[in-house]
């Protein structure tokens, strides 16, 4: 799509508002939900008109995904760290259906996202693309949202699009990063688990922005593209330098010692291994990701002014 009007969940998070910037810059007239006048607040500045309301707001769902000319829903009602995934699939779901509902008939683009986790690693250690099997542990409950959201390609008519992020999606001094950071202060650092040789997918968020605006003008219903940039990071690299840019050690534990430290849903996290490629995007998209790369951004680049 040409810029027009964009309709944008999520805005008031960290990609969210990257995407509402970014989105402006290149002339879209940006509309994006926010709960409460803080979220409206920035918003504004940011140069975006706000919409009151939440995932739960299906009508302001409808009718907005039916005045835009393209809809991004950054949005989820899961809380990382906090209860179950399963708890917010339902909500999810229903408020991918209410966009739905504005866009049928229509070609009009929606974007949706799920994570680069959904993908099972590959048993040699190499890359996972689109089409890998699916990550077999019941925590993976999430590509349950992933499905639904492009079946609705086939049984709406509807120009849907995934965009699988990358666990690590980082820059501008935010993200899981910077909660990471203030955890290693408070605790004396974020161990790493069963060694730490796990690698991990991480994008610079300016960069997975412009995948999502990209996959607006030249996506096709029913795609998927994971938003990955780097695959080589081990996760014991990564939270040595975590831990590092805080001051404090690091530690190794076992999973099991995880689990009950943290819980697990981090501590399944912490472990994972996930190499996503990101060529696709690379290929169909012309998507060309340049951000800073991770361990360089932690430790003297936007993170390191937060030392």
């Amino acid at each position: 799509m040409s810029p027009g009007r964009l309709f944008v969940t999520g805005g008031t998070g960290y990609i969210g508002g990257v995407l509402v910037e970014l989105a402006v810059a290149d002339g879209y007239k940006v509309h994006a939900l926010s709960r409460n006048e803080e979220g409206d607040a920035k918003l504004r500045a940011l140069g975006a008109e706000p919409v009151r309301g939440d995932l739960t707001s299906l009508d302001v769902l409808r009718e907005e995904s039916k005045e835009a000319d393209g809809v991004v829903n950054l949005a989820t009602a899961y809380v990382f760290g906090q209860g179950k995934y399963e708890d917010a699939l339902p909500i999810d779901n229903a408020a991918v259906d209410a966009m739905c509902d504005g866009l049928v008939g229509t070609n009009k683009p929606l974007i949706t996202t799920s994570g680069t986790l959904s993908a099972q690693a590959d048993p040699n250690g190499n890359e996972t693309n689109e089409e890998s099997p699916p990550e077999p542990s019941p925590l993976n409950v999430r590509i349950q949202a992933e499905n639904h959201a492009r079946a609705q390609a086939k049984e709406r008519g509807i120009r849907i699009m995934v965009v699988r992020m990358a666990p690590f999606t980082y820059g501008r001094g935010g993200s899981g990063i910077a909660r990471f950071m203030g955890m290693a202060k408070g605790m004396g650092g974020i161990p790493t688990v069963n060694g730490g040789g796990n690698r991990t997918t991480a994008v610079h968020v300016d960069d997975a922005v412009r995948l999502l605006l990209l996959a607006l003008e030249k996506g096709e219903a029913g795609d998927l593209f994971n938003a990955a940039s780097q695959t080589e990071v081990t996760m014991g690299a990564l939270l040595n330098a975590i831990n590092s840019a805080a001051g404090v050690p690091t530690s190794d534990i076992t999973y099991d010692e995880a689990f009950a430290k943290f819980g697990e849903n981090i501590a399944w996290f912490l472990k994972a291994e996930n190499r996503a490629s990101g060529a696709k995007a690379q290929k169909k998209l012309g998507w060309q990701p340049k951000g800073t790369p991770l361990l360089q951004d932690i430790e003297s680049g936007s993170y390191a002014t937060k030392k």
